[in-house]
């Protein structure tokens, strides 16, 4: 079976506050609460400490992640005049 992700609120305590972010991330890791480790999709460098404050329902195959992510490319082409 495809790998399931989830939308998520992150949240990581910084030197001047909390850093907060949304991204899509393993369904097995999307649970309140739940400190994770995450992999930086530019850099490739894991990050710690961060803290999943809310979860969206429903989970989504990681192939409709990857299909909309460079949608833009063809909006962005059929726009173009």
């Amino acid at each position: 079976m495809a790998e399931m992700f989830k939308q998520c609120e992150l949240v990581k305590p910084v030197e001047d506050g909390v850093c907060r972010m949304i991204s899509w991330i393993p369904a097995k890791i999307a649970v309140p609460e739940l400190r994770v480790r995450l992999k930086d999709s530019e850099s490739g460098e894991w990050t710690e400490d961060w803290t999943v404050l809310n979860v969206t329902e429903p989970a989504v195959p990681a192939k409709l992640l990857e299909r909309q992510s460079r949608d833009y490319l063809r909006t962005r082409d059929a726009s173009d005049v």
